[in-house]
């Protein structure tokens, strides 16, 4: 009896130390993921923004012309002006709900965007030329010889003729907001997703999701109003006029855990700039994300140029 005894209470002590165990490693993994998701993603938005409105060896973006050759399918925009070829490098929507991104972003899925977040559409061309040999079809590329700029549409044909040094840049441009669920409808895990312009026939707009758990994206813009390249105030409701004069930005990120941890409970509050998230209470892990990066193009954002 005292044997059994004995070995019922060793049983019990191991049992306990790998339940203990078993949570320690799941509560690590969730953690550790969401430290990873979060810190993508503000690479990821901080590149977007700061190449914004970059063309290449092309500086004056207002004189661009298009190829006969240029086409899209499914567009985005506000339902009457077409938003793909339209070469202003950077819009804002602060706060979206449904129907306010459905009238600037016909294509995104604007019933399920996280309400109260902001959505960025950005646009700009690869960081490296393409050679023509490597031209892709079905890609829209930006060719320029520095003095003048075309767009036009890869193919198995001959790129559009231009005198000088010539180089062709892939043109990209996409969207970044969150959407409340992640691969299915109502699975209740909100996500990055990015729309962009993909290598269809014609090209046509779509949308992808890229990480998973973030619950929040707010940012703000450092306006420039004297023309000295620093940075004079930040607004998170900036107007057209305001981005155009923009030199730098703060984004804030609200990553969660994708699942919720045993015996945890999540009872504080988020600062994102200007936005206060009150306590969920739930067993989710949160961390906030935040970053100030400088706009790289900032003459190009108008999509007016040098």
């Amino acid at each position: 009896m005292v044997a059994l005894g004995l070995g019922l209470v060793l049983s019990s002590s191991v049992v306990i130390v790998f339940i203990q165990n078993s949570r320690s490693a799941t509560q690590d993994e969730e953690i550790a993921r969401t430290m990873e998701n979060g810190r993508y993603v503000v690479r990821t938005i901080s590149r977007e923004i700061a190449m914004s409105g970059f063309w290449g060896k092309f500086l004056d973006i207002s004189s661009a012309t298009e190829d006969v050759s240029v086409s899209v399918g499914v567009d985005c925009g506000d339902g009457v002006n077409p938003w793909a070829m339209d070469l202003i490098a950077m819009q804002f929507l602060n706060n979206a709900t449904a129907s306010t991104a459905a009238a600037a972003f016909d294509c995104l899925p604007s019933g399920n965007v996280v309400v109260g977040t902001d959505i960025l559409a950005a646009k700009r061309v690869a960081d490296s030329d393409t050679i023509d040999a490597d031209i892709r079809v079905n890609q829209m590329y930006m060719r320029t010889n520095g003095v003048a700029g075309i767009m036009f549409l890869g193919s198995a044909g001959a790129p559009p003729a231009m005198t000088g040094t010539v180089t062709n840049w892939a043109y990209l441009p996409r969207m970044y907001f969150l959407r409340d669920y992640s691969f299915t409808l109502g699975d209740g895990i909100p996500s990055l997703c990015r729309g962009f312009l993909q290598n269809s026939s014609p090209p046509d707009m779509t949308t992808e999701c890229l990480v998973e758990g973030v619950e929040n994206l707010q940012i703000e813009y450092g306006v420039d109003n004297d023309d000295d390249s620093i940075a004079d105030y930040y607004t998170a409701t900036p107007a057209a006029s305001e981005i155009f004069d923009s030199v730098a930005a703060r984004i804030y990120v609200l990553v969660r855990s994708l699942n919720q941890i045993p015996n945890y409970t999540n009872d504080k509050a988020y600062n994102l700039g200007s936005v206060n998230i009150a306590a969920a209470n739930d067993g989710f892990f949160r961390r906030v994300f935040s970053t100030t990066v400088i706009l790289r193009n900032p003459a190009n954002l108008g999509g007016i140029g040098t």
